[in-house]
């Protein structure tokens, strides 16, 4: 196995482009609870940034029209078979697993998924978001060790 490299201390941000801005915001800052950091508005379109936890790790969420050196197929239309995202996690605490659960299904939304992993030690369910992105919500559990 390869020796970890010590200078990463973290994923500082994942970037979403999305095709309904408007409705992908409301979900979320309404539904996930995301805190807005910034919002960048020119010729191209916007980005909106949001802080993840307590630390700085960051969504970006980047209107489909965004197109810049960093935009991957250049096509202003997102296919899922083009891209190799499968899912993002997002960290709640242990306590809040069960309430989470239970808000995202009172809100009409479908959780696809359930389980707990003894290896990573936590448990987790997943979600969809408007545009089809696969959502984890993740809980550290020490008692499946």
């Amino acid at each position: 196995m390869n020796k970890p490299n010590q200078a990463i201390t973290g994923i500082a941000e994942i970037a979403l482009r999305v095709h309904d801005l408007d409705l992908m915001r409301r979900f979320y800052e309404q539904v996930i609870g995301l805190e807005l950091l910034r919002e960048i508005k020119d010729s191209n379109g916007t980005i909106i940034f949001y802080a993840v936890g307590a630390g700085n790790d960051h969504l970006a969420l980047f209107e489909e029209k965004w197109i810049a050196w960093f935009t991957r197929d250049k096509s202003p239309q997102v296919d899922p078979k083009l891209t190799t995202l499968s899912h993002f996690a997002i960290r709640i605490a242990l306590d809040d697993f069960e309430s989470e659960k239970k808000r995202i299904e009172q809100l009409g939304i479908e959780i696809v998924h359930s389980n707990t992993s003894s290896w990573l030690h936590c448990r987790m369910f997943y979600f969809f978001d408007p545009e089809g992105n696969l959502i984890e919500f993740n809980s550290l559990d020490e008692s499946l060790r």
